[in-house]
């Protein structure tokens, strides 16, 4: 029950700072998974679930009305059984979804049930209570937040021994499967990503780095590296780069 408290607590603050500290995507999959490590005591598995979970939910995105599965609450849960049950990624992928899923189904309630605070809103307005209003303000936020702390600190409170009989029922080939697409997802997450951003300008960036990958063997991060240096010199080139109203002034003083 109190590994179930602190999941639900972490996801509760991790909602509130993403809205009330202007977006630091402290909902992301990686934080989320990170963050539950912390609170569990298992950091490595947090934060592995969390970068694994960060792959499969990246081309995730809210497009026009459609509502995306909750990477919030899907990672908190995975990461969390994850823990407990000492499983890995196939696990956590096998939890994360459903829960995912679930929160996306009852985002629409959810929101809804900040209208309940209306009548009270609609009263501290005809009064003129402006600061009650200010007070108000991060309780209706927080009112979406704390049901989605509930589903998830619920979801782990059904307890690890009801989970690990649920995967225990579960056909070796299904949980092989789910490891299987758990790494197809992630290319499809690079995929949707890279569609998005894809140009014939920046096309040839991604065969360099390609090319860097799997013919040079240099890791991930040494090709970030390069790619971070590679920009610092296209600064210094364009700032050092007369604009054409400089140009234009020189010419015009070497005329005179």
């Amino acid at each position: 029950m109190m590994q179930a408290v602190l999941v639900g607590l972490t996801v509760f603050a991790l909602e509130f700072i993403e809205t009330w500290c202007s977006y630091p995507m402290t909902t992301r999959p990686l934080i989320v998974g990170t963050a539950i490590g912390i609170v569990l005591g298992d950091v490595a598995t947090g934060v592995t679930v969390g970068a694994s979970l960060e792959l499969v939910f990246m081309g995730v995105m809210a497009i026009g009305g459609t509502v995306p599965p909750d990477a919030c609450s899907g990672t908190a849960v995975g990461t969390a059984y994850a823990i407990i049950l000492g499983q890995g990624v196939e696990t956590a992928f096998t939890l994360a979804i459903p829960a995912s899923i679930l929160c996306q189904t009852l985002f629409v309630p959810l929101v809804a049930l900040r209208s309940l605070w209306s009548p009270m809103i609609d009263k501290m307005v005809a009064k003129g209570d402006y600061k009650g209003l200010q007070r108000m303000m991060p309780v209706v936020s927080a009112t979406m937040y704390v049901f989605k702390a509930l589903i998830c600190g619920g979801a782990v409170a059904l307890g690890s021994v009801a989970v690990q009989q649920f995967i225990d029922v579960l056909p070796a080939v299904f949980l092989d499967g789910m490891g299987v697409a758990a790494g197809m997802l992630a290319a499809v997450g690079f995929a949707l990503l890279l569609k998005m951003m894809w140009t014939k300008k920046l096309a040839v960036y991604f065969f360099v780095g390609f090319i860097l990958s799997s013919y040079l063997g240099l890791p991930l991060m040494a090709i970030a590296i390069l790619g971070i240096l590679y920009v610092i010199v296209l600064y210094v080139e364009s700032s050092h780069k007369p604009t054409q109203s400089s140009a234009e002034e020189e010419e015009e003083l070497f005329n005179d």
